[in-house]
């Protein structure tokens, strides 16, 4: 049985050198080892670069949409941006009155323009105190209202508000119009108009307290004299808007406060 076995194995490698014999050669030809081995480096090296490049490019796309996406520096820091948006307003000029004088040299003016409403109720006037007074009573005056911070946008008066009270210029006062208002007895209040150049084009009248219109009416007269009934006691104010041929338009207010025992107030017209 051994002997058949190594018979067999002698038969089968002596077949094996006659087919290498035969066509070892030719598969050489066709399919050599060092070719199959030098185009796996190639497919190597390729694949290689390949990725690399790929590598690379997404790089440069991530960077770039990173730079697209960046915020500036200016963005970062907001507080250029609401500088830009806060602007300190101007200050701004009103007209006013001495309307109290009081024996320590104080005084109170009254400045209709800055009169605040409260709880719904509209003010007659704002009042400022002036401790050390230099006006007169009766006297007009230029209020200047100076805001203190960047943030404060309304007119009305605040906090944040300080004010500077000077001589009303002598340019703005106009002698030829003259205002008279007389309280009498019969609480009723006389209003007296004269323009002694004869060029008053309108008159505009209102009168009002803390509590209702108690009179408005227009007068297309140079003079002119009207009573207004039931004004009684209570604080008031009478206001006077003057279209006038050489002036344009002016503007008269008088503010008569409460306990007042003075009967005749004289207005004075300004720009």
């Amino acid at each position: 049985m051994i002997k058949k076995i190594l018979v067999l194995g002698l038969i089968i490698a002596a077949a094996s050198a006659l087919v290498y014999s035969q066509f070892g050669s030719t598969v050489d030809k066709y399919l050599p080892v060092s070719a199959v081995a030098q185009d796996l480096d190639s497919l190597k090296d390729t694949t290689t670069s390949r990725v690399n490049h790929e590598i690379d490019k997404t790089v440069d796309t991530v960077g770039s949409k990173i730079e697209q996406i960046k915020p500036a520096a200016e963005e970062i820091n907001p507080i250029k941006k609401i500088e830009e948006k806060i602007t300190m307003p101007e200050p701004k000029t009103y007209r006013g009155q001495v309307y109290e004088k009081n024996q320590d040299q104080s005084c109170k003016i009254s400045v209709p323009k800055l009169a605040r409403t409260v709880n719904g109720i509209k003010e007659l006037t704002y009042t400022i105190t002036l401790p050390d007074c230099q006006f007169e009573k009766h006297q007009p005056v230029q209020i200047t209202q100076t805001p203190n911070s960047g943030y404060l946008s309304s007119s009305q008066p605040s906090d944040a508000t300080s004010f500077t009270v000077t001589a009303m210029p002598s340019s703005q006062i106009f002698d030829t119009l003259q205002l008279k208002t007389v309280r009498n007895m019969d609480n009723t209040v006389s209003i007296q108009y004269e323009d002694t150049s004869g060029k008053t084009l309108k008159v505009t009248v209102n009168l009002r307290n803390s509590e209702k219109q108690l009179f408005s009416g227009e007068f297309f007269a140079s003079k002119f004299d009207t009573n207004v009934n039931d004004v009684s006691n209570s604080p008031h104010i009478i206001e006077m808007i003057v279209e006038h041929a050489d002036y344009g338009t002016v503007y008269s207010s008088v503010f008569n406060p409460q306990g007042n025992e003075q009967t005749t107030i004289n207005g004075v017209f300004t720009k």
